[in-house]
Order: structure tokens, then sequence, then C-alpha cells
């Protein structure tokens, strides 16, 4: 029965080693601060929680995908490196266009931005986070 609940253990703890990273803890509260803006109505909250993922998108970029730093192939690695940060480059610029738009009170164009924005996670995730 100890066992087992070691055997469990360790099939839960890559997950939450994953989540425990800084980067993990930055993608967290950058995906708080969209969820908090993809709704909303109201400009100034919107453009206030776009300004905050873009913080955390800038803190993000500067970290380095637990996946790439396993490589070893230190070519494939750089290159790797320098894909992700481009990434997270034009999530940057994507987030400041939220912004704008919340700005300019164009709720239509923050909706269509929000849904680019799905995309670009999910092509950001498919790349640069292993499955489990």
């Amino acid at each position: 029965m100890i066992l087992l609940g070691c055997l469990a253990g360790m099939l839960v703890m890559p997950a939450m080693a994953q989540e425990e990273t800084q980067l993990g803890k930055n993608m967290e509260a950058m995906n708080d601060a969209y969820k908090a803006f993809r709704k909303e109505t109201d400009p100034a909250k919107g453009a206030a929680s776009a300004r905050e993922a873009q913080d955390y998108a800038i803190k993000g970029a500067m970290e380095v995908p637990e996946m790439v730093k396993a490589m070893t192939d230190e070519a494939a690695k750089a290159k790797a490196t320098v894909e992700y940060r481009k990434m997270m480059g034009k999530l940057l610029v994507s987030l400041c266009e939220v912004e704008e738009a919340f700005l300019a009170n164009d709720l239509a164009k923050v909706a269509t931005l929000v849904d680019a924005l799905k995309d670009q996670k999910k092509e950001g995730h498919d790349k640069f986070i292993e499955e489990e």
C-alpha cells in the first residue's frame, strides 16, 4: 500500500514541478489576467488587465521552457530558445493590441483579438509543453 502511494506521488510530481517553475507561475498569472479581460466590457479595467498580462509575458519571455532546458543538442536548444522568445514577443504585441482596442473602446476588436490569442496559446503550448 505504501509502495502504491509512493508510485502515485511520483506520477503527479512532474506535473507539479512544471507548475512550480518561475515560467509556470508567470504563465498562470498571465492566464488569470487574460481571463479577466477576455469578457471585460469596462475599457479601463480591460486595458489594466491587458497591461498586467503584458508584464507577465515580458517576465515569461526571459525564462526558458523546461523541455528546452532539457535538450542536449546545443544548436537545437539555441534555436528553440529563439523560437520561444519570438513567440513570446508576438504575444506581447498582441496583448498591446488588446490594450489599444480597450483604450479605443472597440470591444468588437477586443473579441477578435481574444480569439487570436487562443490560437497563439495553443500553438505555444503545442511547441513548448511536453505532454505527460
